[in-house]
């Protein structure tokens, strides 16, 4: 008897297997391996510009909460809707984009180039935040965008450095492996946020627990499971809404 030979499609189709096998065996093992050419500490990982940025709009939560109405909300929408042209203009000439880029450089991510950027998404939920609720939840939700945010970012990263760090150690390498920027969040991270939400909350509205913790609890809850800047707009307006629902039917 003649041997039976494979069918010609079905040895074409083990090469592409095989190297798709090989391809994340080697993803796989480039993280597990720390570049010697990314080494670099923890501080060097945090933008610390865009930080800053963000870190500054507690500004805008002390004008929302000592300023009348309808005042405060008109200057943020002033402000909301310059942000929100100059985003514009940039995406619609490339001149203008570029100018832009070199002037602040620290201000943009790469994803962020050809669409709206994250201090604008901020403003349009810091706006919104101030415009539904009173004085007092709009200012806790800003300063948990603002702070809250913040917190979660430097902590998740500072964590993942520390897993990285110890992992090198393990591995007998040095020094220890950069923080990646833009990575998966982390329970780390989400923790922090928690914890600098509940103070900011209370420092608004004072000790009432059970508001203070809710608030806190959506404002992590936002941070950690929307996409992208979306947090910019999610956060203060999900933190808000609790706070606001909290004072007036909790208490």
């Amino acid at each position: 008897m003649k041997e039976k030979l494979a069918p010609e499609n079905e040895k074409v189709r083990l090469v592409p297997d095989a190297r798709r096998l090989r391809a994340q065996w080697e993803q796989r093992r480039a993280e597990l391996t720390p570049d010697p050419e990314t080494l670099r500490s923890w501080r060097e990982g945090v933008e610390w510009d865009r930080k800053g940025i963000h870190l500054s709009t507690t500004v805008l939560a002390a004008w929302t909460y000592y300023i009348n109405e309808p005042l405060a909300s008109g200057g943020l929408a002033l402000i909301t809707l310059f942000v929100v042209a100059v985003d514009f203009f940039r995406m619609r000439s490339r001149r203008w984009a570029i100018r832009f880029f070199r002037a602040f450089p620290f201000v943009f991510r790469v994803d962020e180039r050809h669409t709206y950027t994250g201090a604008s998404i901020l403003m349009i939920g810091i706006t919104l935040t101030s415009v539904l609720f009173p004085a007092k939840p709009a200012t806790a939700g800003i300063l948990c965008l603002t702070w809250g945010d913040s917190a979660a970012a430097m902590v998740g990263q500072f964590y993942q450095h520390w897993r990285r760090r110890r992992r090198a150690r393990q591995q007998k390498v040095r020094p220890a492996p950069a923080v990646r920027k833009r990575r998966n969040k982390t329970w780390a991270g989400t923790l922090g946020c928690f914890v600098v939400s509940m103070l900011m909350i209370l420092v608004v509205i004072g000790p009432q627990p059970l508001v203070v913790i809710s608030g806190a609890v959506v404002a992590a809850f936002m941070e950690r499971w929307t996409a992208g800047r979306w947090d910019n707009l999610t956060m203060p307006l999900a933190s808000a809404g609790v706070v606001h629902f909290g004072l007036t039917w909790l208490t």
